[in-house]
This record gives structure tokens, C-alpha cells and sequence, in this order.
């Protein structure tokens, strides 16, 4: 009998692990806003260091959903222009968007997206964008790890949605 009430516990734990596995990828994060100049918390799933050194985070807070690109290459401080994401054969281009500083060998962009992205992210991922004339290009499971967070980030927000 003992046996048989282990057995069960050990499933059930893992069935409901695999339930929450996208919830327990979530990470608290500041989020920068780029209107106000101040950070706030917000939940965040981000990708590993990709292999440009760049790294994607998309975060929400509340119903509100944001992308955040940190980059190690192509830096430019400060500096306002378009960013072309590419996704495939798709593309999708954010006009007047600052490269901020955040150390002296880090920057990034951070901007809203919407739920119609996060579907194409998780069906094609990046594969890669253009800020300032240079694109940076991603390999083949960087677009993997970026979709990945993309399934997990749009299956959450589908639930969340669903509860209210």
C-alpha cells in the first residue's frame, strides 16, 4: 500500500511540474520605460546568451507585454533609429527606437508587443534584425531558444486570459 501511495505521489508531482513549467520560467525583472526614464518590476522569460552575445527577454506586467533585446555587438549609445525584426520570411519594423546604455560594453532596446507578435515569435522565432544599417543574425538555435520562451510566454498569457 505504501508502495502503491509513492508511486502516485511521484506521478502527480511530475504531471503538475510539467503543467507549470512555462509559470516556473518566470523570472522578476525591471523593466525600463522609456517615457517615464524609471524601472518597474515585471514578470520576465529570457532566452540564454545568444550566440551574437545578444539575449531576449519578454516580459509582462499586468496586461501589457514588452521585448526587451540586449546587445553586446553593433553598439550604438543612445542613438535613435528604426529596428527591423525579421522573422523568416516576415518582418516587422519599430520606427524611432533608442539603443540605451547600460554599461559600457551593453546595450539595449526595449519596446511593447503585442499578442499577434508573440503568435509569430513562437512560430518563427528572430532570425535576425537591423538597427542602424547592421543587421546581426542569429543561428539556427538561437531562433529555437527564442521561440521556445515565445510558446512558453504565449501559453501563459492564454491562460491569464482565459481566468479573467
Amino acid at each position: 500500500m505504501k508502495f502503491k501511495l509513492f508511486i502516485f505521489f511521484i506521478c502527480s508531482t511530475c504531471f503538475f511540474q510539467a503543467q507549470n513549467n512555462c509559470e516556473m520560467g518566470f523570472v522578476p525583472d525591471s523593466l525600463y520605460n522609456e517615457k517615464e526614464k524609471t524601472f518597474s518590476l515585471a514578470d520576465a522569460l529570457k532566452t540564454p546568451e545568444l550566440s551574437n552575445r545578444a539575449q531576449i527577454s519578454l516580459f509582462k506586467q499586468g496586461n501589457r507585454y514588452f521585448m526587451n533585446i540586449t546587445v553586446k555587438d553593433n553598439l550604438y549609445f543612445d542613438k535613435i533609429d528604426d529596428l527591423e525584426l525579421i522573422s523568416g520570411s516576415k518582418s516587422w519594423t519599430l520606427r524611432s527606437i533608442k539603443q540605451n546604455q547600460k554599461d559600457k560594453f551593453t546595450s539595449f532596446f526595449v519596446f511593447e508587443v503585442y499578442k499577434n507578435y508573440i503568435n509569430t515569435l513562437k512560430e518563427d522565432g528572430i532570425t535576425s534584425y537591423v538597427f542602424n544599417k547592421k543587421e546581426s543574425k542569429l543561428s539556427k538555435q538561437d531562433v529555437k531558444e527564442i521561440k521556445k520562451i515565445a510558446t512558453c510566454f504565449y501559453k501563459t498569457i492564454n491562460v491569464d486570459h482565459t481566468k479573467k
